[in-house]
């Protein structure tokens, strides 16, 4: 018969890998499912870019034609908000072009796990888009009005 001690001493080690195994699958379950909503966060962030080009091609439609009187201040306001949306979406582009496709244009590996990594960086950016894309669409109310 083993030594007690050494009986308590192997019992409270396999106690201490079973809590480190159990944390680790807890880990890599919330990491299979931030890698699953990687492509999710990017279908997202496409929508959304796609809804402020719907709105920039409404104001560069608007701006070409000429037709009505613009109020001076609501000129301003959309030249500042058409600023923000051009400094916006060059920080999109430098953050998008170290991401990596593969051949069926889904993101690859590496980019999944780094933009895991980045998810904060990603939300912070939507949601500018968002209010961009709000105060896009409330001048061109205005600008109708």
């Amino acid at each position: 018969m083993a030594d007690p001690i050494t009986i308590l001493g192997t019992a409270g080690a396999i106690a201490n890998i079973i809590d480190v195994l159990g944390k680790t699958i807890s880990s890599i379950a919330e990491l299979r499912a931030q890698w699953q909503s990687a492509d999710l966060t990017v279908m997202t962030l496409e929508c959304q870019l796609a809804a402020l080009t719907s709105a920039l091609d409404k104001i560069k439609e608007w701006a070409e034609s000429g037709t009505g009187e613009t109020h001076y201040q609501l000129s301003m306001r959309l030249d500042r908000s058409v600023e923000c949306c051009r400094v916006l979406v060059g920080k999109i582009d430098s953050e998008i072009a170290q991401f990596n496709t593969t051949t069926d244009n889904r993101l690859d590996g590496a980019s999944k796990f780094r933009l895991m990594l980045n998810t904060k960086e990603f939300e912070h950016i939507q949601r500018m888009i968002e209010q961009q894309t709000g105060a896009l669409n409330l001048l061109l109310t205005a600008q109708t009005m």
